[in-house]
């Protein structure tokens, strides 16, 4: 049995104020007219928060289970992390720029903001994702590749180590 307490109504409210406060924030400093951006609590597994572009349509979604958690550092450190990647998508594009890269960086220090790429939660008791796992080796040890990135390699995409540089290989026992 899982022992999570759902996010309240109240703390949805301020995770969506807290969002606009920094689009606002970012509409001031940068002198643009940002549009309003759905804000979601749909998000499950590993990551608190995303921000997400759908057939044209912007949205941030946030782990409601994780900011149940972690609520006061999600809303200083989650949010102003996914407004930062609407902002560089509306400013800049996405295909324009890394995701976390110099773009995404100066807006993240004009919220004034710690521009970490990931935090570390323990979400131990929380519904994540579990992929099943495939081991891939190299000169220097062995990788554990999610189903998503064994199937990758299947269809031709290659994996490189980023320690000995050898191309990962499939371990078929």
């Amino acid at each position: 049995m899982l022992n999570i307490i759902p996010l309240e109504t109240e703390q949805q409210e301020q995770i969506i104020s807290a969002t606009e406060s920094y689009i606002t924030q970012a509409s001031t400093l940068l002198e643009h007219t940002f549009k309003p951006v759905p804000v979601m609590f749909d998000l499950k597994g590993r990551a608190a928060g995303m921000y997400k572009v759908k057939k044209s349509q912007r949205m941030i979604r946030y782990n409601p289970y994780i900011f149940a958690r972690y609520y006061s550092e999600n809303l200083s450190t989650t949010v102003p992390h996914e407004v930062a990647h609407y902002i560089v998508d509306s400013v800049y594009g996405l295909r324009k720029t890394q995701p976390h890269g110099k773009e995404w960086k100066n807006i993240m220090e004009m919220f004034n903001a710690d521009a970490s790429v990931t935090c570390n939660f323990d979400l131990k008791g929380l519904p994540t994702r579990n992929y099943q796992r495939f081991d891939y080796l190299c000169s220097c040890r062995t990788h554990e590749l999610t189903r998503i990135r064994h199937n990758r390699v299947l269809k031709g995409v290659r994996y490189y180590c980023r320690h000995c540089k050898q191309e990962l290989m499939h371990s078929d026992g």
